[in-house]
């Protein structure tokens, strides 16, 4: 039993509905689930009682409630009282790359408040920027940490951690006589042009051998943003590169991502210079890990 199962159950108790609390928690219906699952599992019994869809709390779930918030605000002063003696740390300076929001990672801005809510001792001052920019601004100590998106490698001097991780696939409209296909080799692209949002042309190194290694000879439109590659796919049928996230097709979708075969991994990292041992910056780490991972 954990302080972190305890809030999700009392959080369950005050909204009596997974998908509210899931939502309300930034956590997926499935997570929250598993987690009360295993409280019950552990306590050897049912906490919440469900009559066609409705919960309610069994007398268990009474007692554990009882018992569980007066637990968990206690150690949620005694945290804030600690976390208090940080208040001497610098500020945390972290770059976060343009192609990551909004759509990438849409709830970033609720996770980094939640980390101010919790660390109101760390300092932490965003600067946003394009995807080359946070790597260089980081290797000449102008930021602390940075957030991009990368293919898997990161410049000398700098080390990165892998938060988040997705297959390359195309943004394609209803009308792209791809529409129905689940997935798409390279060499079907071949003589088209794609739109890249907010990338440079290094990025596209691992990509290219993909394509070349297929045959397929395509262009790559760089430095527009993902709601203009959004339009023009809409608009006038154009292809664009995104992630592999949404596979299930509605009648009333107009776009969707076709997972492209053999295509390298698209990924999130947390870059930090070689060597750093700043005990914030690990903290910030492991939380975006966490809270990201949980809503993948």
């Amino acid at each position: 039993m954990t302080i972190q199962q305890l809030r999700y159950f009392l959080a369950l108790c005050q909204d009596l509905n997974y998908s509210h609390t899931a939502a309300r928690l930034y956590l997926s219906r499935q997570a929250l689930r598993q987690s009360i699952s295993a409280l019950e599992q552990e306590l050897c019994g049912a906490l919440f009682a469900n009559d066609r869809n409705h919960l309610s709390l069994t007398e268990k779930g009474e007692s554990l409630r009882n018992l569980a918030a007066p637990v968990v605000a206690q150690f949620d002063v005694m945290c804030t009282q600690a976390y208090r003696t940080l208040v001497t740390h610098p500020p945390v300076h972290l770059g976060i790359s343009k192609a990551l929001i909004p759509d990438y990672l849409p709830s970033l801005g609720d996770y980094l408040t939640q980390f101010r809510q919790s660390y109101p001792g760390i300092s932490l001052e965003l600067s946003a920027m394009e995807n080359d920019a946070v790597p260089e601004e980081l290797a000449s100590g102008r930021l602390d940490a940075g957030l991009v998106m990368d293919t898997g490698k990161t410049a000398p001097g700098l080390t990165r951690t892998p938060i988040t991780e997705h297959n390359f696939a195309l943004l394609i409209a209803r009308n792209s006589p791809f529409w129905k296909r689940q997935s798409i080799a390279p060499q079907e692209l071949s003589g088209l042009s794609i739109l890249v949002p907010s990338l440079s042309d290094w990025f596209l190194d691992p990509l290219r051998k993909v394509f070349a290694a297929a045959g397929s000879t395509v262009s790559f439109q760089l430095g527009v943003s993902f709601y203009q590659v959004v339009y023009a796919a809409r608009e006038y049928g154009a292809v664009g590169i995104t992630r592999a996230e949404h596979t299930h097709i509605s009648e009333t979708d107009s776009l969707r991502e076709l997972p492209l075969t053999g295509a390298p991994r698209l990924y999130t990292a947390f870059l930090t210079k070689t060597g750093s041992e700043d005990h914030c910056l690990n903290l910030l780490k492991r939380d975006l890990h966490q809270k990201l991972k949980q809503n993948m």
